[in-house]
């Protein structure tokens, strides 16, 4: 196979890693998210800065209240530059659009604190990207160090019903229940 073929095959790779690990967040799939990581991985990420396994936990404890009722995270332009066979710079753009309950404190305090007393849900979006250095071990490639830079925030107070969904549509779930998981196993992947 061709260098060039290589290299193609490689960037599809890690694209897929950043895509991974944007489902495993936002259908709260931690072992997803584990593996977009290397078990030596470590993430900067707003507050937190250390360990893939540290990460996990902090990002868990807050997705998986109840108070964070939506996450979307949607990932842009996605800019791999190999500085060899086995490592890369890569730099994801994202957006993720969050909607929190007033009993998301932590949340509130991190992403909209000018709304951290309301009794209304808030709606953030979060515009950034993910600065990262893959590494390719054992013939796959996963996050080494991972810095999420943040470029802006935008919030905004909301009712409930503000924005509602049809609940006759089929509508997204932030667990084993989104409509994702039946096509998987309708398919054999799970």
């Amino acid at each position: 196979m061709s260098a060039a073929m290589q290299r193609l095959i490689d960037k599809d790779l890690i694209r897929d890693v950043m895509l991974r690990y944007a489902r495993g967040v936002d259908r709260r799939d931690w072992e997803l998210v584990r593996a977009a990581f290397f078990e030596d991985g470590r993430d900067e990420h707003a507050d937190f800065n250390g360990t893939r396994d540290d990460f996990i936990a902090w990002v868990r404890e807050r997705h998986d209240a109840p108070s964070l009722l939506k996450s979307t995270h949607f990932l842009g332009n996605c800019l791999v530059e190999f500085a060899s066979d086995s490592v890369a710079a890569v730099e994801t753009y994202f957006i993720a659009r969050l909607e929190l309950a007033p009993q998301a404190s932590e949340h509130r305090a991190m992403l909209d604190a000018k709304h951290a007393d309301s009794t209304r849900n808030s709606r953030v979006e979060v515009f950034g990207r993910y600065v990262d250095r893959f590494e390719k071990r054992h013939d796959e490639w996963r996050i080494a160090q991972r810095r999420t830079v943040f470029d802006a925030i935008q919030s905004q107070l909301v009712d409930a019903s503000d924005n509602a969904l049809n609940p006759a549509w089929t509508l997204g779930r932030r667990d084993q229940h989104d409509p994702l998981f039946a096509v998987r196993a309708e398919t054999g992947l799970s």
